[in-house]
């Protein structure tokens, strides 16, 4: 008899660990991330310095974290990394701007007055347009209420909104076919004589009160000051900007959140409030309804820069429980500006 010996089989090639430099990379990727969402999301809006973070474009609150989420996994750091990395992922994201709410059904009309309402940072109204495309542009929205922004003095023509009636306060232009009960500018109404340079100066928000069918509706043209001006981030000059813009921004916003608050009207508030979806200052206006909620865009943006697409959003609009938001789009200006047109359609239910 003779036997055959057979030689073992190799043992199957053991997946190659992450070298230790990789790893602790990751690790302290992923720590530093989740501080960084952590801090963001508690000094925004509260402390000047943060101004600076507050420029990222809001989609990296959510492409950082998941890329250091998918390392996590794919180096096997555990399930205690893959937790600190989840959670930045978490906290990251609701800074970033999705809206999960364009995967549900469209809102209802619902009973009320129904409203279309337009809001525009024209940039600089027609100055670098022509003026009749312009005009056109804007007359093809139909609206009943325009809420524009960077409206050049003069520039309203007579017989350019037949039908409608014209308030404006420096750059703030509100145009509506509805009759007018109110006009309130905020923080306050410029003094008598006040030159047309300084009421845009003062002036950020615009309260127009209109009557809806039998109610009362307050609507507010919002332009928030920029967070930042272009000069030498390494001058005296560039630090001593950031604080006089972060100040600045904080009386305005604190001017329409007291506003807002004591206003017992349905409001809709809308307008360029220079702040992205990353930014803190959004939290004053938590009680009330963000339109988009009614976009069927997954990341409605609005402004580009200089990017070949929209990545921030920094034009929004808000609305009190008695007005129903059936659709929110942005529209595309066509080059007459570097901020997307926000078209509004809504219901008017009753007054709070």
């Amino acid at each position: 008899m003779t036997a055959t010996l057979v030689a073992p089989a190799p043992a199957p090639a053991l997946a190659r660990p992450a070298g230790p430099r990789r790893r602790r990379l990751v690790v302290a990727l992923s720590v530093a991330w989740l501080v960084f969402a952590v801090l963001n999301a508690v000094l925004s809006g509260r402390w000047w310095p943060w101004l600076l973070p507050d420029l990222l474009p809001p989609l990296v609150f959510a492409l950082v974290p998941a890329a250091v989420t998918a390392c996590v996994a794919a180096l096997r750091l555990g399930r205690r990394q893959l937790l600190v990395a989840l959670v930045g992922l978490v906290v990251g994201g609701a800074q970033a701007g999705l809206n999960p709410a364009a995967l549900l059904p469209a809102p209802g009309r619902g009973a009320g007055t129904p409203l279309t309402v337009v809001s525009w940072n024209a940039e600089v109204w027609d100055a670098w347009d022509d003026p009749a495309r312009f005009l056109a542009f804007l007359r093809a929205q139909d609206a009943d209420v325009y809420l524009l922004q960077e409206y050049e003095e003069h520039g309203l023509r007579p017989g350019d909104f037949p039908g409608y009636t014209a308030i404006e306060r420096g750059e703030l232009l509100t145009l509506t076919r509805l009759p007018v009960r109110q006009v309130v500018a905020l923080p306050a109404e410029p003094a008598a004589g006040s030159t047309w340079r300084q009421v845009y100066e003062q002036v950020k928000s615009l309260r127009v009160d209109v009557t809806a069918g039998e109610e009362t509706v307050s609507l507010y043209n919002v332009h928030m000051p920029i967070p930042l001006d272009l000069v030498n981030p390494l001058s005296a000059r560039f630090r001593q900007q950031l604080r006089l813009r972060f100040d600045a921004r904080q009386r305005q916003y604190t001017a329409l959140e007291r506003d807002v608050r004591g206003n017992r009207h349905p409001v809709v508030v809308a307008g360029d409030f220079n702040t992205s979806p990353a930014m803190g200052d959004l939290r004053r206006f938590s009680g009330l309804n963000d339109a988009a909620d009614a976009n069927r865009s997954l990341y409605p943006a609005s402004w580009r820069s200089y990017w070949p697409v929209d990545l921030w959003r920094l034009d929004w609009a808000f609305t009190s429980d008695q007005v129903t938001v059936r659709r929110d789009e942005f529209v595309d200006p066509l080059g007459m500006s570097d901020h997307d047109l926000q078209r509004i359609e809504l219901t008017v239910r009753g007054a709070r």
